[in-house]
């Protein structure tokens, strides 16, 4: 029977700094509006702008580094090491499959797969 693991999903608090930075910017703005002044209203956009850029670039990549981190600890606890994680190409109906190849008591080039059971519980299959 496959074991089941838990991987917890990423924790979107880093997501606070480019927040505050749109909060910032949309101050700058409103500033800029009530004393007329277009320097300070484009400046107020840029900073807003930048605000929202910066939080679509760090939901892309701090989700996906939080992921494939978790998911290599959680391999780790079944004593795997040197994990490298790919999407596999197959799914289970729409559940996403993960396939991985890493060490396992020295042996290089064991095989296995992580199907997705629901929410944050994965099985680990093994071969």
């Amino acid at each position: 029977m496959p074991e089941v693991v838990t991987i917890a999903p990423w924790n979107p608090w880093p997501l606070v700094f480019p927040l505050l930075v749109l909060i910032a910017g949309a101050v700058v703005i409103i500033l800029g509006v009530r004393r007329k002044r277009s320097r300070v209203i484009e400046l107020g956009v840029f900073v807003a702008v930048g605000g929202v850029i910066a939080g679509a670039l760090l939901t892309w990549g701090l989700s996906q580094a939080w992921d494939a981190e978790a998911q290599r600890s959680a391999l780790g606890g079944f004593g795997y090491t040197e994990t490298e994680i790919t999407t596999g190409g197959e799914r289970s109906g729409d559940r996403p499959v993960l396939e991985f190849v890493g060490v396992l008591d020295g042996q290089r080039g064991e095989l296995g797969q992580l199907r997705h059971v629901s929410g944050d519980r994965w099985e680990l299959v093994e071969y």
